[in-house]
């Protein structure tokens, strides 16, 4: 039986594109502004963005990276996408992100978002083995313009000997 070390390495360097079916659409921008608490205006004021240089309302930046918006899939009992592939289907926590930004997203913009593993690696500390995930997220709307990019890393706990992965 491969380890879990083992099994996360074999991800190394698969992809995952995922195309909404449809535009994002000013509630979802709104509603997300709102869920965060941040009123800023360019959110949901459309003459107010326009008097900035928009050309609508903007979202707020981390929505993209950190909602399924853009996905259009059955979602299991924790909120993951159902029957993702080896890249997420193991159960780990969040170790961190990195965000670029490069343009607003706006209502119209239908989002393709490309997932890639860039790296597997072990560290061993005080409390055992912990196995990393690194993986790059790139957005990207219907004009294929790069939107943002989000390196997140996972973290899986080595199974003790002889317990399952």
């Amino acid at each position: 039986m491969a380890s879990l070390l083992e099994i996360l390495k074999e991800t190394v360097g698969q992809e995952i594109v995922i195309k909404a079916p449809d535009e994002m659409g000013r509630s979802s921008l709104r509603q997300y502004a709102l869920a965060i608490g941040d009123f800023n205006p360019l959110y949901s004021d459309r003459e107010f963005a326009q008097a900035h240089g928009l050309r609508d309302v903007m979202a707020p930046p981390t929505l993209v990276c950190d909602t399924w918006q853009y996905v259009n899939s059955d979602m299991d009992d924790r909120g993951d996408l159902v029957g993702r592939g080896p890249i997420r289907d193991l159960e780990g926590l969040r170790a961190g992100n990195e965000y670029e930004f490069f343009q607003p997203i706006h209502p119209d913009d239908v989002i393709t978002a490309r997932w890639t593993v860039k790296d597997v690696y072990e560290k061993t500390g005080r409390t055992g083995s912990l196995i990393f995930q690194v993986i790059e997220t790139s957005f990207y709307n219907q004009s294929e313009e790069l939107l943002a990019r989000n390196i997140e890393t996972m973290f899986y706990r080595s199974p003790a000997p002889g317990e399952e992965s």
